[in-house]
């Protein structure tokens, strides 16, 4: 997959969303003045729920596109070296004796056990490092509540700068809050076309913006590992 067939991926994917949202939004225009706010409810749950999808799923094609391109762990930044090891990461945490990462029979002892891990672990760290680059993207996880911190916890994930959106924060949580109380039942009251709007154009420079991002760093290949190492 070329950077441009990447994006050209969310582009398409993003398009549909926007139309559907822009759909549910016209019919407005067809019900009683007293009942929009009411109506707006269900643009809440929609608005929301392409907000979450784009963003889990931009994020899951990244890594496909990245994967794609037959790099090894050593040629990637920090952040997607990490990511990729996480089968490693996942055997030396749960000090499996059986782990098909870690063969050697360990001993008895607790507390040796755990340092005898360690050495293990750094005496094969170059060749976890070598291996071919695969990301499993499950990694991304968005909690069914995308917080302003679950979006930030999945950018740093992937190597992404997490304060992108730093001036959304306050849109993105009180969406997600409005979201969970009208999905629970918990809220009565309807929606202004002032709180709505708000909330709507946040989530079109969100989405938007992670396009942009990541169609950057793809296309200037900003996942490479830097002359520093990062």
């Amino acid at each position: 997959m070329t950077a441009d067939e990447f994006r050209a991926n969310l582009e398409s994917d993003l398009a549909w969303r926007q139309e559907e949202i822009a759909f549910f939004k016209n019919q407005l225009n067809y019900i009683m003045e007293d009942k929009k706010n009411q109506y707006r409810k269900a643009l809440v749950l929609i608005l929301y729920s392409h907000l979450e999808g784009y963003i889990k799923l931009s994020l899951q094609t990244y890594i496909q596109h990245i994967n794609s391109l037959g790099l090894t762990r050593n040629m990637v930044t920090v952040g997607l070296k990490t990511a990729a090891m996480n089968k490693e990461f996942n055997a030396y945490d749960n000090l499996d004796r059986k782990s098909d990462v870690f063969k050697r029979e360990l001993p008895e002892d607790s507390g040796l056990h755990r340092f005898y891990r360690r050495v293990d672990f750094v005496s094969k760290f170059d060749e976890f490092s070598g291996k071919d680059l695969e990301i499993d993207d499950s990694i991304v996880n968005t909690e069914s509540n995308l917080w302003y911190i679950v979006l930030q916890k999945n950018l740093y994930k992937l190597g992404l700068p997490i304060d992108l959106f730093e001036e959304y924060k306050t849109d993105i949580d009180a969406l997600v809050n409005r979201r969970n109380s009208i999905a629970h039942g918990n809220f009565r009251s309807g929606i202004t076309q002032e709180e709505f709007h708000k909330w709507e154009v946040s989530t079109y420079y969100i989405l938007s913006g992670i396009t942009r991002l990541l169609y950057d760093y793809a296309c200037n290949e900003k996942y490479k590992k830097q002359g520093n190492g990062e």
